[in-house]
């Protein structure tokens, strides 16, 4: 899912100019590293997590649905305002960005179209701030019995 998520929003998000460059992390601290290193208008991709539940089969084969989160940074570079008000401003069109691009696609392997669950802003440091929004889709383990 993650090569698919950087295919598509690398995809949609760089030929508008409002984009650098789109990246993996692979885990929470480096996400929180990437952000104050990255270049403004990065994207961050990280796998949040997932959730199981039980298998669904009594007697032969094997289904079970598998929610899966990731989450999406947005960072943002501007040192013109001391409020942030120019960084709210450029998450608000990067949000709109994102949301255009995942909002009920559905990855290759997965029963779910994507849907956002939320998001937060936050500091990095002087003039940098990232806002991560945590999207989730669907999929099914299958097998057969052996």
């Amino acid at each position: 899912m993650l090569q698919q998520l950087l295919d598509r929003l690398s995809g949609l998000l760089l030929p508008n100019g409002r984009w650098a460059a789109v990246e993996i992390c692979e885990d929470l601290d480096v996400f929180t590293d990437r952000a104050g290193q990255v270049d403004s208008g990065t994207a961050l991709i990280m796998p949040w997590n997932e959730r199981a539940d039980s298998q669904a089969f009594l007697t032969g084969g094997f289904r079970q649905h598998i929610v899966s989160q990731f989450a999406i940074g947005m960072v943002v570079r501007e040192y013109d305002h001391m409020l942030g008000a120019d960084r709210a401003l450029r998450f608000d069109a990067m949000k709109s960005d994102i949301e255009a691009a995942l909002a009920g696609w559905e990855p290759e392997g997965f029963s779910q179209g994507c849907e956002l669950v939320g998001g937060e802003s936050s500091p990095v440091a002087t003039g940098v701030s990232i806002f991560v929004q945590t999207w989730t889709t669907a999929r099914f383990l299958t097998g057969e019995p052996r």
